[in-house]
């Protein structure tokens, strides 16, 4: 198993804590694997076998442990006594009432409790009360660039134009980048593909009109990273031909939002300090799932590049936004505690006009918070207090 130290170290530092660890993140990202790696780090570590208990509800076997009360009833059966034991639940949504009954375990069992979920719909509803304040969430991505080096094996310092294009190609999940025939790529990328949107969109959200899901999906995937409105795709796609309301393609975005398949980057106006509703942009969690319902496209290489710059971002923490300032765009807003950056994403300022204008979208910003202009280029093109750097050196930082 490839050994994700990072978020291996997160639930390292929260063991013990008196909070349920929820780990979040879409289906088949590596949640399930975490928590094996967390398993053989606390037997290797004195923790006896009998006092980790899993539960996955991937197996048909666990089917009937859906039901609250008997979850409830099997567990104070298997765990008798007050010995610790830590018990892990894999897709915990699948539970009736989830929260209320993780809540009930927690205040039963001398338990430490680690849940994950694949639908952010894990967050929401009332009954989520029941673990208001109680509940620590570790939000598990696909591989990001610097882990899809280390699981390929491949070193940090040459061909990394080339292993980019495979990691745009291919895409971002383990299981993908366990082999290398591309045939055999393809057809786990369809089997993610119709695993996630049949399981956490399709019938999860109750959708009855398929065919018009999945004109909203490819115009989505084919506009990351340009600004998009209900109305915009709802009035593209009925000019087109297609009858869909407003409120239909709202729905469709938020169960792919909730299924962690698209991000949404909202506006922020920076002179009036205040974040817009409209014309937010999209980003997708992965390019092989992109590839995989549109099919690749060259053209799309500068929005495929901003795509990794914000994964990458949100992936170490930061909030992100779209900078409004007056009738100039900042791409990325980054904020994180009491630090604030501003990006620019381009695949190549050698142009002179394409320079001017990266550069220009700076030029209203009089805050003294860092301001980066991330592309390809290698040759350093850092000026008037604006830091340039390769991308690769952005994704490869520690």
């Amino acid at each position: 198993m490839f050994n994700r130290q990072s978020y291996l170290d997160k639930l390292i530092q929260v063991k013990d804590s008196d909070f349920v660890k929820v780990l979040t993140g879409v289906r088949r990202c590596g949640k399930s694997t975490l928590l094996m790696l967390y398993k053989d780090w606390l037997l290797e570590r004195g923790v006896q076998e009998d006092q980790v208990v899993e539960i996955s509800y991937e197996k048909m076997e666990n089917e009937p442990l859906k039901d609250g009360h008997r979850l409830h009833a099997y567990l104070r059966e298997r765990i008798p006594g007050q010995k610790r034991v830590y018990l892990l639940i894999d897709e915990a949504q699948e539970i009736q009432e989830w929260a209320k009954v993780i809540n009930s375990l927690k205040v039963t069992l001398n338990a430490d409790i680690y849940v994950t979920g694949s639908n952010s719909s894990l967050f929401s509803g009332e009954y989520l009360t029941y673990l208001s304040g109680r509940y620590i969430e570790i939000k598990v991505y696909p591989l990001s660039f610097r882990e899809f080096l280390e699981f390929k094996q491949y070193d940090t310092v040459n061909n990394l134009e080339q292993h980019y294009q495979q990691y745009i190609r291919s895409g971002s999940f383990p299981a993908v980048n366990l082999v290398e025939d591309e045939n055999l790529i393809r057809t786990i990328n369809q089997g993610l593909f119709d695993s996630i949107f049949s399981r956490d969109i399709i019938s999860r959200g109750e959708i009855r009109e398929i065919g018009g899901f999945y004109k909203v999906a490819k115009f989505v995937f084919d506009n990351i990273g340009n600004s998009l409105s209900t109305n915009k795709i709802a009035n593209t796609l009925r000019s087109e031909g297609s009858k869909i309301s407003h409120d239909t393609v709202d729905n469709y975005l938020m169960l792919m939002c909730d299924a962690y398949i698209l991000y949404q980057c909202s506006r922020y106006d920076i002179r009036g300090k205040e974040l817009l509703r409209t014309n937010g942009k999209y980003y997708i969690i992965d390019m092989g799932l992109r590839n995989q319902l549109i099919g690749y496209k060259s053209s799309n290489m500068g929005h495929d590049l901003e795509n990794i710059v914000f994964l990458e971002l949100i992936r170490r923490g930061y909030q992100v936004f779209v900078g409004k300032n007056g009738t100039a765009e900042i791409d990325f807003i980054a904020e994180r505690s009491d630090t604030k950056m501003y990006i620019q994403v381009s695949l190549s300022v050698m142009d002179e006009q394409t320079k001017e204008r990266e550069f220009k979208a700076f030029d209203k910003i009089t805050d003294n918070y860092p301001k980066w202009l991330i592309t390809m280029d290698r040759l350093d093109m850092s000026q008037n207090g604006i830091l340039h750097k390769n991308v690769f050196d952005f994704l490869l930082e520690e």
